[in-house]
C-alpha cells in the first residue's frame, strides 16, 4: 500500500456517511509540511539550547579575578562586567556631580584628574601613601588640577565596598581625606580580617566615629555615590584599579595603573602647554 491509498483509508474511516471525496495527495502533502514544521522547530529549540549552553560555560569558565598581590601592577576587574557594561549607564556623570566631599582641589582648575580605586587594592594603596601626595602638593593646591575619587570596589575584594562606606560616612562629616588616608596606609591590618571600623576609628573623635557607623549602618546614600562611581566605570569601559582619566580641554585621556610621580608629572605638564 502507497502513502496516498493509507490517507484516504484513514479519511474514509473518519467520515462514512457524507459525499466528501478525500484528496489524498494534498493531505499528504500537508501532512509532510506539518513533519517540516515540527522537524525545524526541534532543530531550532536544540540549536537554542546549544547556544544557551556555550554561553553559560563561556562565562563559567572564566577565571575568577584572583585577589591581586602586587602593588605596581594594579587590580582587573572580571571581563565579563566589562562585556556587559555598557548596558548599565547610557549617560555617564559630569565631575560636578559626584559628591562633593569627594572632590578637591580648584574648580577653575584647568585639569579634572578622575582616580578611580579600590580600597583594598594594594596597588591604589602604593599610588595613595607615595605619590598622591606629592602630586596634590604641586598641581592640587596650586590650582592646577582638580581631583575627583571615583569609588571601583572589585568582587575580588570582600571588604572594600564596607571600607567604601565607611570612608564616605566620614566624608559626609567633613572627615574624607583622613578617613581615606588611614584605610590606605592601614590597608593590610583591616584588610587580613574586614574590622575597617577599628581602623577608622583610630584617626576619628569618638562622637564623630559613632555618627559615622550610624551612616554605615543605615544611610542608602552612601550605596548611591558608589553606584554613581560605578556607573562611569561602565560607561568608559574601565577595568583596572588604579586608572587615572585626566580631563582637558573636553578630552579624556587613559592612564592604567599606578604611575610614578616622574611620569605623572610630565603627562601633566604636556598637557598645561
Amino acid at each position: 500500500m502507497n502513502d496516498a491509498e493509507w490517507v484516504n483509508q484513514r479519511l474514509k474511516a473518519l467520515d462514512r456517511e457524507g459525499p466528501w471525496q478525500p484528496n489524498a495527495a494534498a493531505t499528504l502533502a500537508g501532512l509532510r509540511r506539518r513533519d517540516g514544521r515540527r522537524r525545524t522547530w526541534r532543530r531550532g529549540w536544540m540549536w537554542s539550547a546549544a547556544t544557551t549552553t556555550l554561553c553559560a560555560a563561556v562565562l563559567l569558565g572564566l577565571p575568577a579575578p584572583a585577589k591581586c598581590a602586587l602593588a605596581g601592577v594594579g587590580c582587573r576587574g572580571p571581563m565579563a562586567s566589562v562585556l556587559l557594561a555598557p548596558a548599565v549607564a547610557a549617560k555617564a556623570p559630569a565631575a560636578s556631580e559626584a559628591a562633593a566631599y569627594k572632590q578637591s582641589g580648584s574648580p577653575a582648575a584647568p585639569i579634572v584628574l578622575e582616580i578611580y580605586s579600590d580600597y583594598e587594592c594594594p596597588a591604589c594603596a602604593n599610588f595613595y601613601t607615595t605619590v598622591f601626595p606629592q602630586f596634590a602638593a604641586e598641581y592640587v593646591k596650586t590650582g592646577k588640577v582638580r581631583i575627583v575619587h571615583r569609588d571601583f570596589p572589585l568582587p575580588q575584594h570582600p571588604y572594600s565596598r564596607l571600607a567604601a562606606r565607611y570612608a564616605n560616612a566620614a566624608g559626609e562629616l567633613g572627615h574624607y581625606d583622613e578617613v581615606v588616608t588611614q584605610l590606605f596606609s592601614h590597608q593590610d591590618a583591616w584588610a587580613a580580617n574586614g574590622n575597617v571600623d577599628a581602623s577608622v576609628a583610630q584617626v576619628l573623635p569618638p562622637g564623630t566615629m559613632q555618627q559615622v557607623r550610624a551612616l554605615v549602618e543605615h544611610s542608602t546614600r552612601l550605596d548611591d555615590t558608589v553606584a554613581s562611581d560605578l556607573a562611569v566605570v561602565a560607561r568608559e569601559r574601565i577595568n583596572r584599579t588604579p586608572t587615572l582619566v585626566f580631563i582637558h580641554n573636553g578630552n579624556r585621556q587613559t592612564v592604567d595603573g599606578p604611575p610614578s610621580f616622574t611620569v605623572l608629572k610630565a603627562f601633566v605638564e604636556q598637557l598645561l602647554k
